[in-house]
Formats: structure tokens, sequence, C-alpha cells
């Protein structure tokens, strides 16, 4: 998998599970639809650890304490309270300024949908059965239920 798409508990060398495949989901429906990676991830043009880091905590803020204890990796980019201490400065975006294609509910639905799979801890992303059902995913088949309820017969 290329390294864009390695999610934070890789980057630190936690231990993982198919969670990684639902972070990799989500980054790759961002790429998709945007048309260009949510993360750059790189420094010199080369992979970078700390970058795609504070990429990732401009995105989502700072991690729970809980995750930082899982890896003495953390500490070299956060303090004891969770505060970023590497030297790549966090960049200031977020996935609504980001988003570019999108309006409206659509956009609303799509980035609560990246949340969904985009977070830190890897307990709390859904699998991928639930993420079938998404609101986001959801929206054709509900619209296509609405349109069949409210024609009149003819």
């Amino acid at each position: 998998m290329p390294g864009i798409y390695r999610a934070p508990e890789v980057i630190l060398g936690m231990d993982w599970d198919s969670k990684v495949d639902i972070w990799a989901i989500g980054v790759m429906m961002w790429d998709l639809l945007e048309g260009g990676h949510l993360f750059f991830a790189k420094k010199n043009r080369i992979l970078d650890d700390e970058q795609h880091l504070a990429e990732m905590v401009s995105l989502l803020g700072p991690p729970p304490p809980e995750f930082l204890k899982r890896s003495e990796k953390c500490d070299q980019y956060w303090d004891n309270q969770g505060n970023w201490k590497g030297s790549v400065p966090i960049p200031d975006q977020s996935f609504e300024t980001r988003e570019q294609w999108l309006h409206g509910d659509d956009r609303t639905l799509f980035v609560h949908f990246l949340r969904r799979m985009l977070c830190w801890m890897p307990e709390e992303r859904p699998v991928a059965e639930e993420l079938a059902f998404d609101e986001f995913l959801m929206q054709p088949q509900a619209a296509a239920i609405s349109g069949a309820s409210t024609e009149t017969p003819t």
C-alpha cells in the first residue's frame, strides 16, 4: 500500500488490524472525489512520518491521550499533555476548507462519512458493512424511495 494511505497506528508502530483498511478507504475516497491526495506526507519529495502526522493533526485534531499511550514513538511528536512538539508546523486546513466539489448536504454528509473512517482510535472506525449503510452512500437509495412514494398512480 502506498505510504500516503497508512493509518496513524501503522506510522507509529502500534498493533494494528483490519481497521487500517477502513482508514485507507477513507483516504482513497477523498483522493478519488477531489482528484488529488488528502495527505502530501512528504518532505523534500520523500515520504516523511512527521509531515504525515502533522497533516493528520490538522484534519483530525490532536490524538486522544489513550492513543498516545499505545506507542513510545508518540513521545517524538507529542508532549505529556498531547500537544504537538514536532518540528513540522501543523498546516492550517480542515476537511471543509479543502473539499471543493460538493455543496450543501452532500458536502456535510461526505465530511461526516470521512470523519467516521479517519479517526485516531481504530476501534472507533466502523466496519465495512456499517459504512455501506452510511447516509452519504445511501442518498441515491433514499431519493429513489422518496421519489417512488410521492409519485401518483396514473
